[in-house]
This record gives C-alpha cells, structure tokens and sequence, in this order.
C-alpha cells in the first residue's frame, strides 16, 4: 500500500503536498453511525476557485456492514438549487471481501490515476453525470 500511496502522490498536480489522514481509532469496525468511519484517505485538489472546486479522494473506511472499502472518487461542488455541498462525478468502490486491502487499494488508485489524466476542470466533469453547470 506505501508503494500505491507513493505512486498517487507523484500523479499530484506540481507543487501540492501529500497529505494522508489516518485514524488508527477505526482500525476496528465499532458499527454503524453518523458518518462514514475512514481509516486511511487523502486528497487532491484539482480546482478551488471561489465556490468551485474540483477534488479527487481516495480512501479506506467501512460499510455500513462492516466490511472493508477502499473507494476513489471525483467530486465536484454542487451547483444545484437545493445545497448539497458535493457530488461525486465519478466513483470506484472496490470490496476488500473481494480482494485483500493491497489489491483493493491498489486497484482504486489506479482508476484515481487515469481521472487525473482528465480534465481538471468542473464544468467538465459536471457534464459528465448531467448535473448544474456555473451560469
């Protein structure tokens, strides 16, 4: 997984700096709650102008089951009339019952690799899943 880890975070955009959150408390699933219980995620902002932004995530948190996830995803702030802070524009949930930690991790980075390929733009992304675009 550092080696996956290192990998996104030479896929960075120029000039931003690692940042991995760890919560070592969620290690063990203590069952289902308000909010998503992560263990491991980052960030990587790819837009951030006034109330616009752009981020690409990955992480490692809990189902509501508890089983072990690791997701990638792209969200976007909304735009829509009703606020709902964010949307993901693209998401990869990969179940570690499926595959161990490492290949889940690894598989969910590579697809978070290829959307940063995409443009870093929102309006971009936000035509991709139909949602409200900047007037």
């Amino acid at each position: 997984m550092r080696r996956t880890a290192a990998i996104v975070d030479s896929a960075r955009p120029p000039g931003q700096s690692p940042v991995w959150e760890w919560f070592p408390g969620h290690i063990e699933f203590v069952g289902t709650g308000p909010g998503v219980p992560e263990i491991l995620l980052t960030a990587i902002s790819l837009y951030d102008e006034g109330n616009d932004w752009l981020e690409a995530e990955l992480d490692v948190d809990w189902t509501e089951h508890g089983l072990l996830n690791v997701c990638a995803a792209v969200s976007v702030a909304c735009l829509c009339v009703e606020d709902h802070n964010t949307h993901y524009a693209a998401s990869l949930n990969v179940a570690v019952d499926s595959a161990s930690l490492g290949e889940a991790f690894e598989a969910a980075a590579h697809q978070l690799i290829k959307w940063l390929e995409e443009p870093q733009n929102p309006a971009y992304w936000r035509t991709r899943v139909t949602l409200p675009q900047r007037s």
